[in-house]
């Protein structure tokens, strides 16, 4: 179990070259959280929307990932442009990722249904390692540091989205700047990887009641393959959903969610870890929370759940 713990603790810190990992969180319900991987959903519908997602991977391995994330976006009186920020944090035993990031993003009308948006961030990561918490069996290992060591580095964004209310598609490049942490002396391979995103869905109205939406988020950062996240949710009457998405080389998930009064929605989603790491892990634990307030102007119906 020593020489797990500290894998996950250089793949966290050096962007995964070891292992299919990533620097930056993932989530199954992704299609909530789209302005954690895309500026440019900030403002992509017509209320003012707040969410708050936490994630708890691999049960059963001590001091596995933990992921915390509340964001916040809306758009302008003329609903031309988006505004937004998020909060996250992402813990791995002692070491530790937490950010804050604005979003601003510009929506152009393409055709009478649908919009262009671009958007940017910018803010601020500080990764934290805190090397009395970390006993090794071997030396030489990276993670041999005493003591709390932190960074905080800038880190910005770029995303286009084109969306209506009926589908959407975006693209995306996080951790543009490709910051170097500096942990472990006379290590080049510290860095913020860059990270990109394709993601799209389509809704199929199946009859007045049922309707069906696959999405697909695909990931990827130099220099792992493509990791693509395939789902597919059943709703029924716009307001409950049953559906289920798999990560490939990593887990399957299956998820549930509930609207209500079109103002709360509840979300749960649960991972069944399909990687190498499943002889240690029980699997993961999502739950999210979203809260949507007063309308402003009309626009197409929010591409993050165009099932709405």
């Amino acid at each position: 179990m020593a020489r797990l713990y500290t894998y996950l603790i250089v793949a966290f810190l050096t962007g995964g070259a070891a292992v299919q990992a990533q620097q930056l969180q993932q989530f199954s319900q992704f299609r909530f959280a789209g302005q954690s991987f895309n500026p440019a959903f900030a403002g992509s519908d017509a209320y003012f929307n707040a969410l708050a997602v936490h994630r708890t991977q691999w049960a059963g391995i001590n001091d596995a990932p933990r992921t915390y994330l509340m964001g916040l976006h809306a758009p302008s009186a003329d609903g031309k442009m988006g505004f937004g920020g998020t909060l996250y944090t992402d813990a791995v035993g002692p070491t530790r990722r937490t950010g804050v990031q604005g979003n601003y993003a510009y929506h152009l009308q393409v055709t009478d249904n649908s919009k262009l948006a671009l958007g940017l961030a910018f803010g601020f990561t500080q990764f934290s390692i805190d090397g009395s918490q970390i006993t090794l069996r071997e030396q030489g290992d990276l993670a041999a540091i005493n003591g709390m060591q932190a960074e905080l580095k800038p880190d910005a964004a770029f995303g286009a989205l084109w969306y209506s209310d009926k589908w959407f598609v975006g693209l995306s490049a996080n951790q543009i700047l490709n910051n170097r942490l500096d942990f472990f002396p006379g290590d080049n391979e510290g860095r913020m990887a860059v990270h990109y995103f394709l993601t799209g869905g389509y809704r199929f109205d199946l009859n007045e009641d049922f309707a069906a939406e696959p999405a697909v988020l695909v990931k990827y950062v130099s220099p792992l393959p493509p990791q693509a996240d395939l789902t597919l949710r059943l709703i029924y009457k716009g307001n409950l959903w049953l559906g289920g998405s798999y990560r490939t080389g990593d887990a399957a998930s299956v998820y549930a969610g509930y609207n209500v009064m079109d103002y709360l929605t509840l979300g749960y989603a649960y991972d069944i870890t399909t990687s190498s790491i499943r002889q240690y892990a029980e699997g993961t634990h999502e739950v999210f929370l979203a809260l949507r307030f007063a309308r402003n102007t009309p626009s197409p119906e929010p591409a993050e759940q165009t099932m709405k």
